[in-house]
């Protein structure tokens, strides 16, 4: 009897055990539900976690050749550089699922490219939606640390899902120094036109690390309507840009647009602050949209 009753405290222990793992769970999924922060009337349309131990190539391919089709992204200097402003070659070691987070890792170490052909000192990370999930207008949120340093460049941005450059929607690049503007910036930007002729709109937050601590999580949110764009860390708005205050508002994007997440090492910018290896690491990427017409 007292084995049966020593067996029944230990069954009942296990239940509350588990009972209790279980509020703790739903308690932690609650909050991470709750620390989102999108707009009322949006509906979810997708999302990618890296949940996985790969990178999920329904949504994305490393580079600037969509693997499929051959196409490139516009002004692309080969497959794996965008252009000269960026010192970093792009390979798929540095573009890597770890841990339940995207790792796009710039590296400092020599190089040889084959497309294009050459000698780098650099490495980056850098993935692309183009072809496999692009929207035309929504709310898009993501959260991320983002690397630190005068060397570093991370981005994530949209381009047009037909190819022509522009416009572009900047909505978090980092530059931790550009030349005529600052170090320690966050950019939130539109370019409208077409490229040589382009008319840029843009924001800046200075003192980004200072402010935010780019060691710590934050959630980047940013909404795209037909009249206005604007931007939030952490629930709080960074800022609002109106179509009616834009350079031409009757270029306000209106089509479908592929998202580009990358790290990035600028040519242009000095080597003196920045730690090596850096990662811009995102944990989830979600859309939604009032009227959901996403295409994946």
């Amino acid at each position: 009897m007292e084995e049966m009753q020593g067996m029944k405290k230990i069954l009942l222990v296990g239940l509350l055990g588990c009972f209790i793992g279980e509020l703790f769970a739903n308690e932690t999924l609650h909050q991470k539900r709750e620390a989102r922060h999108v707009p009322a009337g949006y509906s979810f349309v997708w999302a990618d976690h890296f949940d996985g131990s790969v990178l999920n190539e329904a949504n994305w391919f490393v580079g600037m050749r969509d693997p499929d089709t051959g196409d490139t992204i516009a002004g692309a200097d080969g497959d794996y550089l965008l252009n000269k402003k960026y010192a970093g070659y792009v390979t798929k070691e540095d573009s890597f699922v770890q841990e339940g987070s995207l790792i796009l890792r710039n590296q400092k170490r020599s190089y040889a490219g084959d497309s294009p052909v050459g000698a780098f000192e650099y490495t980056s990370g850098w993935v692309m939606s183009m072809h496999r999930v692009h929207f035309n207008k929504g709310y898009m949120e993501v959260r991320a640390k983002f690397p630190t340093g005068d060397k570093v460049w991370p981005a994530i941005w949209l381009v047009a899902e037909d190819l022509i450059w522009g416009p572009e929607w900047d909505l978090w690049e980092y530059f931790g120094d550009r030349k005529g503007v600052g170090s320690d910036i966050m950019g939130m930007h539109l370019m409208t036109g077409l490229w040589g002729k382009v008319k840029w709109n843009s924001d800046w937050l200075f003192g980004f690390d200072a402010q935010y601590d780019s060691d710590a999580w934050h959630i980047f949110g940013w909404e795209w309507t037909d009249d206005v764009a604007t931007w939030w860390i952490d629930g709080n708005v960074v800022r609002t840009l109106r179509r009616d205050e834009t350079k031409k508002p009757s270029a306000w994007p209106d089509e479908s647009m592929y998202i580009v997440l990358n790290n990035g090492v600028r040519t242009l910018s000095p080597d003196e602050t920045t730690v090596w290896p850096n990662d811009l690491e995102i944990d989830y990427i979600e859309v939604y949209q009032k009227e959901p017409e996403l295409i994946y």
